[in-house]
Formats: C-alpha cells, structure tokens, sequence
C-alpha cells in the first residue's frame, strides 16, 4: 500500500512539474512568426495585439486576404508563399488569436521574448 501512495505522489509531483514548466503559448508558433514577420512587424506579442481575435480569423480565412493587404511589399509576399508558412498557418491563427488585443494575455519576459522591441 505505501508503495501505490509512493507512487501516486511521485507520478504527481511529475505532472504538476511538467504542467508548471510549460510554455504558456506555442513555441514554434512563435520561432516562426518571428523569422517569417517580425522585420516588418516587430515581435510576435506585439503584432497580435495590434488587431482582436475576430479580425485575426478574418484575415487568415478569407483567401487571398493576407496576399492582398501585403501585395505592396514584395518579400511579405515571399514569406506568405514559404511552406513554412502554409504548414502551420493554422497554428499561427490559433498563436494570434490567443493573444489578440482583448485576450488578455500580457507576456512578461522568459528565453524567447523580451519587451515589445520592433
């Protein structure tokens, strides 16, 4: 019996370490946000916060939205067209819905993100 307690509350003590430890956004979302928008846009909270969560949708499930808002710049554009960006365009919706401007998400510092320098 001490055993199944012992090992109860060790396998416990692991998730709530592991659920604690974890990013609060997503990470690759992030990594490729940054590569892909950030010369233009600044970093990635920061350009989420720019528009709410309905308009984030709107742009992204509207085809040809985003092409056209970015069609006078010629390396956006390139970047819309990289696989990268078609891959995890969902997960970048999802990334930008979640700290849109009235999701109340605020993001302090951590390793990837520091201040809203753009």
């Amino acid at each position: 019996m001490k055993r199944i307690c012992l090992t109860l509350t060790v396998c416990a003590g692991i998730l709530s370490y592991s659920a604690s430890a974890a990013e609060k956004y997503d990470t690759k979302a992030f990594r490729v946000i940054t590569k892909l928008c950030t010369p233009c846009h600044g970093t990635p909270f920061y350009m989420a916060k720019q528009i709410d969560e309905d308009d984030w949708t709107y742009f992204f499930n509207t085809p040809g939205k985003l092409e056209k808002i970015h069609k006078t710049e010629p390396k956006a554009l390139d970047s819309l067209k990289k696989s990268l960006f078609q891959k995890r365009k969902k997960r970048l919706l999802k990334f930008f819905v979640a700290n849109s401007k009235f999701s109340g998400n605020v993001h302090g510092c951590d390793a990837n993100f520091c201040g809203t320098h753009h």
